[in-house]
């Protein structure tokens, strides 16, 4: 990673004003509706060619991308309330654009004319095409009258509000829970002092007392370290309680998506969506979890037999079965017995200097160049002072010094900011019509906790991994070499664009990999070591690299409890598509949402709920679910399975081979979403995908 005088071809994409996002989005909508009804005004069924009708359809998405994709972030991590608002606003308005262009039958007909011709295109024109007639079946065409299509948009748009008013209420949610010092015994001092540092010193009802906050950082330090079950138990159900204004939403949306699925035809939601996904039928996805349960289960009990063995320790007279509070805690004291010290290992994870090194290896295997921007480079490009700019070159010898994107970073928690890691594309990469190349930007965005008592910010050894997850989607957005947005980077069906990202979490457990990405944080700046020196007096400073005798126990237990965590992963999936594929509507209607989830929790978790009023209603912040996930939950099990595949066949034996990076590149990667997925992961393995290695490795588990 370098700074260097180069100038990009291409300025970073500049950052929208809350005054502008709704001129700027209305002025999309125009080229965009302009466009289609100048087309459908001068062709007709004759002429209608794929030049002629379809390549201006290509352009203008092309073209107006960019500008949406800016105003869509604002929402997850705009500062400004007024930008956030208007980003909300804008999605609105593009979304009630996108349902009158589907409700157009002229338009329907003008594509099916295009496809009955039978041209011989490139496939990524082919997919847009395919695509674009999909969106309109699936809008009622071919299938419903136009009243009933008018009845089918309408109630899509009133569950995109839905969904919209849900993940606001998420992101917005600031809940939390005063909590005594002697209730917290046992916390990290590094997340007490976060606790502490929201204390209202003219309060004297906060006096000796913490804010817990129910965001995960918070909620997982207690759970985790807390020494008292009763405050385990405490902030566990609070937490299964918050944002109660989704649990109605929630159960809209779901009856609403059942009854808009049978309308056009299909059994269930769950069938819907699953058409135009690489499982394709709900039987596929059922089957394919009932594989993975009867290996996982069998596992798991054999783990949690393990964890209510340590757990009788504290509970002789009451340990038939663990509940769910107390699972986390257990846990990390099994890694504890096998010599994992995750608080002494995150102190040589300082978060700056992990990113660094993370795309050093990146740089490595990629043959990528990262360089970053200046101040004045990024003046307009960034929304927080928290956003650190990377131009990104090729260094490939055949493609050196060619430009490749923008990687942007926006690492840490803030009030109103979205609450987990995810990585969001602010431009996609594409073919102009006199074939240069606009390029890509993407964010890795995630909720890290800010420093307190160390005066940087720690990774935890599960952050590094979700850093590095993140990291894996940001790099597939920006090696994606394809002629059209539609197709760019990870716009592909949910259960394959988390395959790469999956893939790559392997390299997070790797001890040279580890040991290349840690550096103790005293040697980052003296004032750093006096502290430390201060407050270990005696001790020897601690080595620059983390040693072996805290790398090798952490690599060790990758597999401690992978079933449970895996199955944990599956009843995710199940409760997903318990709520998606009723028998009948009458059936969906009557669903007890929040019982429906806790029993899958609870039977596939091995973790039952002693007391049915403690349950709360999970599925209020069970975003996924609202969030393009929908009956996609399994993508998540189908990417551990194809990504085990795909590592054990090329990365195991030589993780830094650029040779398989290479191939990797440019037999995944590259390609985006524009190739048949399991077409394209086949013939990258040679072989179709097996859940073998998989399997194979949760048989490698340590104790």
């Amino acid at each position: 990673m370098t700074t260097t005088n180069t100038v990009p071809p291409q300025e970073p994409p500049h950052l929208i004003a809350a005054k502008d996002v709704m001129p700027i989005i209305k002025q999309v909508i125009k080229e965009q509706s302009d466009n289609w009804n100048n087309v459908a005004a001068t062709i007709d069924a004759a002429s209608a060619t794929f030049d002629a009708a379809i390549r201006p359809l290509i352009r203008v998405d092309n073209e107006t991308q960019g500008r949406i994709a800016v105003i869509a972030m604002l929402r997850y991590a705009s500062p400004d309330q007024l930008a956030r608002e208007a980003s909300d606003a804008a999605i609105g308005l593009l979304r009630q654009w996108d349902s009158e262009r589907v409700a157009r039958k002229d338009f329907y007909h003008l594509l099916q004319a295009v496809q009955e011709k039978a041209e011989k295109v490139h496939f990524e024109d082919a997919k847009f095409l395919r695509s674009n007639i999909q969106q309109f079946t699936r809008g009622g065409h071919g299938r419903l009258d136009q009243d009933q299509v008018t009845v089918y948009l309408n109630r899509r748009n009133q569950i995109d509000e839905l969904r919209q008013q849900y993940n606001r209420n998420y992101r917005n949610d600031d809940g939390g829970m005063w909590l005594s010092l002697d209730e917290l015994e046992g916390v990290p001092a590094e997340d007490l002092a976060r606790f502490l540092s929201r204390q209202h010193s003219t309060e004297a009802s906060t006096k000796d007392k913490a804010f817990v906050r129910f965001t995960r950082a918070d909620v997982n330090a207690v759970l985790q370290y807390a020494t008292t079950s009763s405050t385990r138990k405490k902030v566990y159900v609070a937490n299964e309680r918050k944002v109660p204004e989704n649990v109605d939403l929630f159960k809209q949306v779901i009856d609403l998506r059942d009854e808009n699925a049978r309308l056009l035809g299909y059994e269930n939601h769950a069938a819907f969506r699953l058409e135009a996904r690489v499982a394709k039928t709900t039987a596929w996805v059922n089957s394919f979890l009932d594989d993975l349960e009867d290996v996982l289960l069998r596992k798991g009990r054999e783990e949690m037999k393990v964890l209510l063995e340590i757990r009788e320790k504290d509970f002789p007279q009451d340990n038939d079965s663990m509940p769910p509070w107390d699972y986390d805690y257990y846990n990390r004291l099994l890694q504890e017995q096998v010599d994992v010290k995750h608080g002494q290992i995150s102190e040589y994870f300082p978060l700056d200097y992990s990113v660094s090194a993370m795309l050093d290896l990146f740089a490595s295997c990629l043959q990528l160049r990262f360089v970053s921007l200046t101040a004045d480079q990024k003046q307009h490009t960034v929304w927080h002072d928290d956003v650190q700019v990377w131009a990104v070159w090729d260094d490939r010898a055949a493609s050196k010094d060619e430009f490749v994107g923008y990687l942007y970073t926006d690492l840490l928690i803030r009030p109103n900011k979205h609450q987990g890691s995810q990585n969001v594309n602010l431009q996609c990469g594409y073919l102009r019509a006199d074939g240069t190349r606009v390029y890509p930007a993407t964010i890795l965005m995630c909720a890290f906790p800010r420093p307190t008592t160390t005066g940087c910010a720690l990774l935890k050894h599960s952050e590094i991994v979700s850093l590095f997850h993140e990291l894996g989607h940001g790099m597939h957005d920006l090696v994606s070499r394809t002629h059209t947005v539609m197709v760019h980077g990870h716009s592909m069906p949910p259960d394959f664009f988390e395959v790469p990202s999956v893939m790559l979490e392997n390299w997070c457990w790797m001890a040279d990999e580890l040991r290349h990405m840690s550096c103790h944080y005293t040697r980052l700046n003296p004032e750093l070591l006096n502290d430390w020196r201060r407050k270990n007096p005696g001790q020897p400073d601690p080595p620059e690299k983390i040693p072996d005798e805290l790398l090798g126990p952490l690599v060790r237990s990758r597999n401690v409890n992978r079933a449970l965590w895996l199955l944990r992963q599956l009843a995710f999936a199940r409760f997903d598509m318990a709520v998606h594929s009723p028998a009948t509507h009458e059936e969906c209607l009557d669903l007890d949402i929040a019982g429906t989830f806790t029993d899958s929790m609870e039977r596939l978790r091995l973790l039952p709920n002693p007391d049915a009023e403690d349950r709360g209603h999970p599925q209020s912040n069970f975003h996924h679910m609202v969030s393009g996930m929908d009956a996609g939950y399994y993508s998540y099990l189908c990417a551990a399975v194809f990504a085990a595949d795909i590592f054990h066949r090329n990365f195991e034996e030589n993780p830094r081979s650029q040779d398989r990076w290479e191939k990797y590149r440019r037999g995944i990667l590259e390609f985006g979403g524009s190739r048949d997925e399991m077409e394209m992961l086949e013939e990258f393995l040679g072989h179709k995908p097996s859940s073998e290695y998989l399997f194979s490795n949760l048989q490698a588990q340590t104790r």
